[in-house]
């Protein structure tokens, strides 16, 4: 495993089973209430995945971000597509660059699996796509309605 030291202490590195309770507290700061036990679970199944991966931030053993993408093949594209699935940052920590440090690193994964389309789907009402935090890293809004059954 890979560790990428930042500036003032913080690591990106990929995620491991512990980090499941830090990364627990940022998806409730997004506004989610999973239950704990359920969480620990699905958080490992998806940091343990094989078309799937994790990275966190973290300050010493404090997680302060994360992000999850995944990856799959796509027949209408004719090869893989990666989606960022998630991605937050601890406001305390904000204003830093490190969304984007985390974003990079899953850029480079996907682009390392020869990925021919790398998606996000986000809220409008997401303080990152106020800001065009994907927009300044080349990303496009597609032409796309998202449904849901639930």
């Amino acid at each position: 495993m890979i560790t990428v030291s930042l500036p003032n202490g913080i690591a990106l590195r990929r995620a491991r089973p512990g980090d499941a309770p830090g990364v627990r507290s940022l998806v409730e700061q997004l506004g989610y209430a999973p239950d704990s036990r359920a969480f620990s679970e699905t958080f490992t199944q998806v940091a343990r995945h094989p078309e799937a991966a994790v990275f966190v931030l973290a300050e010493g053993t404090r997680v302060v971000g994360y992000l999850a993408v995944s990856h799959r093949p796509q027949i209408r594209l004719g090869g893989r597509v990666a989606v960022i699935d998630e991605l937050a940052v601890d406001p305390a920590y904000g204003e830093r660059g490190l969304g984007s440090h985390l974003l990079a690193q899953a850029l480079e994964l996907a682009r390392g699996l020869a990925c021919v389309r790398i998606e996000v789907a986000t809220a409008r009402s997401r303080d990152s796509f106020t800001r065009g935090f994907y927009r300044r890293h080349g990303f496009v809004e597609a032409d796309t309605a998202l449904m849901r059954l639930i």
